[in-house]
């Protein structure tokens, strides 16, 4: 039976504004004990922050995201339930399409079984000969809520926000088109080794919804938080899931370092996605925790903790860097941050498919704000020194306009992949 529909809290701009500075200004004048104010006694410290508490609020108005049970028992890429749907949120739902969601077995980056849901989107227009070609196409999610993840929003939110709204760009050229929930079943946003293992397992669960696509030319696509899901499916794929072949994968706008960004969104406007992706890999690496204030379990109860890509960025007007909720002056130099920031960093494995790189470059025209171009050049050098063929395109633009500046080029490099033309060598 469906539950009644329960929308996610949604914070208006003066009440988040006022959310963030409220538990700010606690932070920075909470010490280890306060008194109370009828009494005079000391009050305890508040409780630390939990998993529990980080974690989001789970989906309970469509049974289809629940959990199954016994997930250890079935191998990596297992399909545990399957149901045809109709997409209802514009601009994709305007293409003529019959669309499949499922569920398979994935893991997390720590080898435990987690579920992964995913949406196969096939245009009706008939492919001309042959078999119809299969892009992955890894939408940048960048949200915290369960309700955000894109299998939930295509088929219960009227208009999907995606820049550029590149699903029925794909279906249009007649391609089918793979979404994964790549941010799993925690949403643990910009957590790439889990994003990795969530689309290779998706990719291996289209084989048992899709069978007649099970030998189709495959390429991947992602911009910004999706090009992180690209970067480490194409990385992990010849280790993790050696029976999945790419013809070849495109990132953009690719935060291959994430280290790097402490220098450009931590404390800045791009503040909102950056401590949202604090959360993200909090919630996957739980040892991060120890480091957090007491007092950021006030944040962490509200309904910051479900929102989406929107709010979060919004959020990025207080500019409150990630040091004003933890314990110690410098979290970066603290030696459980820089672990999960390495195994974090792209390049210590070599992707087998070609590889196409783009990102907003200052040698262009302006220039990524957020998402420094030194990580993305580091990372080509690094692949192409182990044997990878890597294109590298600088486009114009800051990091929005560049993913649409750069979507041309991608779509061209992506199309010659899947009509079988070899690619070009790509690396200096």
């Amino acid at each position: 039976m469906r539950r009644p529909h329960r929308a996610t809290p949604v914070l208006s701009a003066g009440s988040l504004f006022t959310t963030i500075l409220v538990t700010v200004w606690l932070l920075s004048t909470a010490g280890p004990a306060t008194a109370s104010p009828v009494s005079g006694f000391p009050l305890p410290p508040p409780p630390r922050v939990t998993l529990d508490d980080l974690l989001p609020t789970p989906i309970t108005d469509d049974e289809f995201f629940a959990r199954p049970a016994d997930l250890e028992a079935y191998p990596p890429g297992t399909v545990l339930r399957e149901r045809a749907v109709r997409m209802r949120a514009l601009p994709a739902a305007l293409v003529p399409h019959t669309a499949r969601q499922f569920l398979v077995r994935s893991t997390d980056a720590s080898g435990r079984p987690i579920p992964v849901t995913a949406t196969l989107v096939l245009p009706d227009a008939p492919w001309p000969g042959g078999t119809r070609p299969v892009v992955v196409y890894n939408m940048a999610i960048d949200s915290l809520g369960t309700r955000c993840t894109p299998s939930y929003r295509m088929v219960h939110d009227a208009v999907d926000i995606d820049v550029p709204p590149m699903l029925p760009v794909l279906l249009a050229h007649g391609w089918a088109v793979l979404v994964p929930d790549h941010e799993g079943p925690n949403m643990a946003y910009a957590a790439g080794p889990l994003a990795g293992h969530a689309v290779l397992d998706s990719i291996r669960g289209l084989r048992t919804v899709a069978p007649d696509l099970a030998d189709s030319p495959l390429a991947m696509t992602g911009y910004s938080g999706g090009a992180i899901a690209t970067g480490w499916a194409a990385q992990l794929q010849p280790t993790y899931a050696p029976d999945v072949q790419f013809t070849g994968a495109a990132a953009g706008g690719l935060p291959a370092d994430l280290s790097l960004l402490r220098a450009t969104m931590n404390g800045q406007l791009g503040a909102g996605l950056f401590l949202a992706a604090t959360v993200g890999l909090a919630r996957e690496y739980p040892q991060l925790l120890d480091l957090a204030d007491p007092l950021t379990g006030v944040l962490a109860r509200t309904p910051l903790k479900d929102q989406c890509t929107i709010v979060l960025a919004a959020t990025g007007v207080a500019m409150v860097p990630v040091e004003v909720f933890t314990t110690v002056p410098d979290p970066f130099d603290d030696p459980r941050v820089r672990q999960v920031l390495d195994d974090n960093r792209l390049g210590g494995q070599i992707p087998q498919a070609p590889m196409y790189l783009y990102h907003g470059s200052s040698q262009v025209f302006l220039g990524d704000e957020f998402i420094p171009e030194s990580g993305v050049l580091a990372l080509q050098q690094q692949w192409c020194a182990g044997g990878a063929n890597v294109t590298y395109v600088p486009v114009w633009g800051e990091h929005l306009t560049a993913a649409v500046a750069g979507a041309p080029g991608m779509l061209d490099w992506i199309s010659e992949r899947l009509a079988g033309v070899p690619a070009p060598q790509g690396c200096p």
